[in-house]
């Protein structure tokens, strides 16, 4: 490969904070808001325009795993709630109790948009928006600062406590942490995915759209579509004047540029056909359109930070209760197949094309899990330990969002966000606590923080 040689220069060190946030997702936003309220000097980098990660970027709505496996009992509160109930004073969600009896926490981006930017400033969280990661600045066995790039050039972040919110391990990879990747058979991530907004038509009575649904079912069989599943009538956003359904899919290594790009032009091709085939076909359909597609294409799992507990599929199913509990999570062993063929992977034998050819399926058919075998305890749930956000070989890294230490199973329960959230409030008050101590937050005492958690609303 063709190589050129960078240039040694100095850096300006635009910032000396206690507490560095990289990444502005549920698990980061919660992270910087907590970690400031608890009076460290916080510093959030985000590469967007905007707070809210996947939620806002990815227009990935409802917020999910906030109460118990097929139960109304909250079991996260905390920011989320708080989070809920302002987004519901501006229209932009349901109130919190009305939130409990529903399967998710339906909301408007837009709405989260500004409520994250009005509690970042008011908990005094420094926040650099437009600003990417491009490398990390390691002592022995710690980070001394991150590289940052943005409009004013490239700039160095000094910090006590970083953590990592970047979804990707990103600065845990270029830290040179140990990390995960994917499960174990291949390396292979969960396959992505992009929400759409759909408009433009007219309402459907019960029985019509479950006939349409059949017709985009049968449509899908014969080989048109490449979606996982029919549901583009889906109201899954607050609002009600368009669909915001998640039914595209791409199987690749999304954190790999050229992947990333591939999936782009991939779910946008396969959302304008559903539209043209809508339009030609359906009628009340012709002059439907696309509200809005995604800003970008939504990655389920690549890299995990590597730590002293790697959260775990019997974690999810048995509900797992830890000492160190630091969040809670309700979601299931919700698999995409990294090859990009059925959903959910488990059941690959029943619907996947593929079928009994598939190099995973043969090698691993005898261990997967049955049905019954992907989903927490009814009324239950299993808690989030605290080791799981350490890394065992960089002492000041925390991580929080869906690149916790977890295996592939584990994963796929605790990547929602409403347990990322939960996750990133934990590791903010665990920085902030660090911070106080003078410590590592390693060496922190984990049951003084989950006291912390509990005064400020969280359910641990």
């Amino acid at each position: 490969m063709l190589t050129i040689t960078e240039p040694e220069r100095q850096l300006p060190v635009v910032a000396e904070v206690d507490v560095v946030v990289c990444g502005g997702g549920p698990g980061g936003f919660g992270a910087a808001i907590a970690a400031a309220r608890r009076g460290a000097r916080t510093l959030l980098i985000e590469r967007y325009g905007f707070l809210g990660g996947l939620a806002t970027a990815g227009l990935v709505s409802p917020i999910l795993a906030h109460t118990a496996h097929e139960s109304d009992t909250p079991i996260v509160e905390g920011l989320l709630r708080e989070i809920t109930e302002r987004m519901h004073a501006i229209g932009g969600a349901p109130t919190w109790e009305e939130s409990l009896a529903q399967w998710g926490i339906r909301f408007d981006a837009e709405a989260l948009k500004i409520v994250l930017d009005e509690m970042v400033q008011e908990a005094g969280v420094q926040v650099m928006l437009h600003t990417s990661i491009s490398d990390v600045v390691r002592g022995n066995d710690h980070i001394e600062a991150v590289i940052v790039e943005n409009k004013s050039g490239r700039q160095a972040v000094v910090g006590k406590v970083f953590i990592d919110a970047t979804g990707d391990a990103d600065v845990a990879y270029r830290a040179g942490a140990p990390i995960t990747h994917g499960r174990d058979f291949d390396g292979r991530g969960e396959a992505m995915g992009s929400f759409f907004h759909l408009a433009g038509f007219e309402p459907l009575d019960e029985e019509r759209a479950r006939e349409l649904r059949q017709q985009i079912e049968h449509e899908m069989e014969d080989g048109r579509f490449r979606f996982y599943h029919a549901g583009f009538l889906s109201t899954n956003s607050h609002h009600t004047d368009h669909t915001a359904a998640n039914m595209t899919r791409f199987g690749g290594d999304a954190d790999l540029d050229t992947v990333l790009t591939q999936a782009e032009f991939s779910v946008r091709r396969d959302v304008w056909d559903l539209v043209r085939y809508l339009r030609a076909n359906v009628p009340g359909f012709e002059d439907c359109y696309v509200q809005q597609t995604s800003p970008q294409v939504g990655p389920r799992e690549t890299r995990q930070i590597v730590g002293p507990y790697a959260l775990t599929g019997d974690d999810v199913h048995l509900g797992a209760k830890h000492e160190d509990a630091i969040a809670r999570g309700s979601w299931w062993i919700d698999i995409h197949c990294p090859m990009g063929h059925t959903y959910p992977v488990h059941l690959c034998t029943v619907e996947c094309p593929k079928g009994a050819d598939c190099d995973y399926w043969i090698s691993q058919h005898e261990s997967m899990r049955t049905r019954d075998e992907l989903y927490p305890p009814s009324g239950d749930w299993y808690d989030i330990p605290y080791r799981s956000l350490l890394s065992v070989s960089v002492v000041n890294l925390l991580s929080a969002g869906r690149c916790i230490s977890a295996t592939h199973e584990g994963m796929a329960g605790a990547r929602v966000m409403g347990t990322c959230i939960a996750i990133g409030q934990a590791a903010g008050t665990a920085a902030a606590l660090a911070v106080q101590q003078d410590c590592n937050p390693g060496q922190i005492d984990v049951q003084a923080l989950r006291q912390m958690l509990r005064e400020d609303g969280q359910l641990v």
